[in-house]
């Protein structure tokens, strides 16, 4: 095996990097990943293998579990639900989030879909769902598990960060207007409302409680009460938290993309 160090003499983001990287690699399987992670088996190169040797899989990733909770426990919570549902979206045909932490794709398909979006930050994501829109599918088995660390500090702007690239991801594969397989079709574009549109109804939402109850509307002080009360709830505490990062990466990404970002410090044991 022969290992190559690439250096790169400006930063111009991951995807440039990974992009440089390719026109260098001569294998027929392409693994991406980051460098604070962590694999949980020996094998998963093997079991990678074996899944990408199905003609109709053209990506995988992995499952992922936080080695730190998070501040009110919800990264654990989040990843819980999040994992469950992005397992039962490979089961139905593709996943349209994928994780640098474990990313492997075909060389030819990941060719066929032009390499690695430079314009956007969300290169792992994007290109598995171009590679599911070709008609393969792009798939985060049960099996496959990595460990991800979490910041020790800016643990807010590392999630809101994630939720600018993601943003911009589903942007562009909705404005590209590609034919998308109809076993795909639901997963895409739920997944597209639940990170461009969802959070915003929980805004208008609270905005109408808010008046309604300014003038005196009792039902509508309830809710809001019941509300507050169900934040001690931490699966219910984790969603209202995410909606958040979506709404401000929203607002964010109308002045930057963080296409380059400084690492963070991250826990790791």
């Amino acid at each position: 095996m022969t290992l190559r160090l690439i250096r790169e003499p400006v930063r111009r983001g991951k995807a440039f990097a990974l992009n440089e990287a390719l026109k260098q690699a001569s294998g027929e399987i392409v693994v991406i990943t980051d460098a604070d992670s962590k694999w949980l088996r020996g094998d998963t190169l093997k079991k990678v293998a074996v899944y990408l040797g199905s003609p109709d899989i053209g990506a995988v990733s992995c499952v992922k579990i936080p080695e730190a909770s998070g501040p009110g426990g919800v990264e654990e919570s989040y990843r819980d639900f999040y994992n469950v549902l992005r397992v039962a979206e490979s089961n139905l045909h593709s996943t349209p989030v994928f994780h640098g932490e474990l990313a492997a794709f075909k060389r030819r398909v990941l060719e066929e879909v032009g390499g690695f979006p430079t314009d956007i930050g969300a290169d792992d994501s994007h290109t598995a769902t171009l590679i599911a829109l070709k008609g393969y599918r792009a798939i985060m088995p049960r099996d496959i598990v990595c460990i991800e660390a979490v910041p020790e500090r800016g643990y807010s702007m590392w999630r809101v960060r994630r939720a600018q690239h993601l943003i911009q991801h589903f942007w562009k594969i909705l404005k590209q207007g590609l034919r998308t397989p109809k076993q795909f079709k639901l997963t895409l574009y739920t997944e597209a409302y639940l990170h461009l549109i969802n959070p915003w109804i929980l805004v208008v939402a609270s905005i109408l409680l808010l008046a309604s109850t300014i003038a005196r509307g009792l039902l509508a002080l309830l809710l809001l009460i019941t509300g507050l009360f169900l934040l001690a709830y931490k699966p219910y505490r984790a969603w209202i938290t995410l909606q958040l990062y979506l709404i401000i990466a929203a607002l964010r990404n109308l002045w930057t993309k963080e296409i380059v970002w400084e690492k963070q410090m991250k826990n790791q044991h």
